[in-house]
């Protein structure tokens, strides 16, 4: 009781505190444009500022943000983390800055199109097949029915989440069929918009009392995707970190 109203001085993170992911993301906006970057007003957490590259040529240079995961898209994109952003920031390995192969659960790669542009891709395929095993190991562990092994779509075409009259899931399974709608929102992210439909009818009218029909329906989806899954986005320019 001797420390009431004195003041205390941080002098190491304090984690789990209710601002601090709002206070970390002030601090990341205020270096992000002492850097001359500007947020994308479609995506904050996507960063830009004109650069002139080595040959003088005008472009953008791009920065995408998600906490601490950072993918550096310019000329010398090693220089600018090592330079200018570690300067305001402590690496956590020196080792980590290099050429992405994978980002927020994308595969990155560089590819090369038919004009002979080399550019790098996001695949959401490797996500998408990690999360279709998870959930056959589930449902093997639960001595349950197999994903179905041929589906032409996310749901059957006469099927109505909002009329399902099955029986309300167990505790357990209402914990796990949230966590597999947070997996397929992601999945959503990553470019999968065929289940975009689907996946919001679900999380929007069932979160708060799901029935079995429900995580059947999300069976089904993901049984969809395990034949159907594609979807690969490509950007320029060529130099990313």
């Amino acid at each position: 009781m001797e420390n009431v109203g004195k003041i205390a001085v941080i002098v190491r993170a304090l984690y789990s505190g209710k601002s601090v992911g709002a206070d970390y993301w002030r601090h990341v906006r205020c270096a992000m444009e002492e850097m001359g970057f500007e947020s994308c007003k479609a995506d904050t957490d996507v960063w830009f500022r004109s650069a002139t590259k080595a040959n003088g040529t005008d472009y953008y240079q791009y920065v995408l943000l998600y906490t601490d995961d950072i993918l550096a898209i310019m000329e010398e994109p090693e220089r600018f983390l090592r330079e200018e952003l570690g300067r305001r920031f402590t690496l956590k390995d020196e080792k980590s800055i290099e050429p992405p192969t994978q980002y927020l659960g994308n595969k990155v790669s560089q590819v090369t199109l038919e004009n002979g542009v080399t550019c790098w891709s996001f695949s959401s395929s490797q996500y998408v097949q990690n999360a279709i095993k998870n959930v056959e190991d589930y449902l093997a562990k639960h001595s349950q029915d197999p994903l179905p092994k041929r589906t032409k779509s996310p749901w059957p075409s006469n099927y109505r989440p909002e009329a399902d009259i099955s029986n309300e899931l167990s505790p357990e399974k209402a914990s796990y069929f949230q966590s597999l709608i947070g997996i397929l929102h992601w999945i959503v992210e990553l470019g999968q918009a065929d289940i975009a439909m689907e996946t919001s009818a679900l999380a929007s009218m069932m979160m708060a009392l799901p029935h079995e029909g429900h995580l059947k329906a999300i069976f089904l989806m993901l049984a969809f995707l395990k034949t159907k899954h594609n979807g690969v986005m490509v950007f320029d320019p060529t130099e990313a970190t």
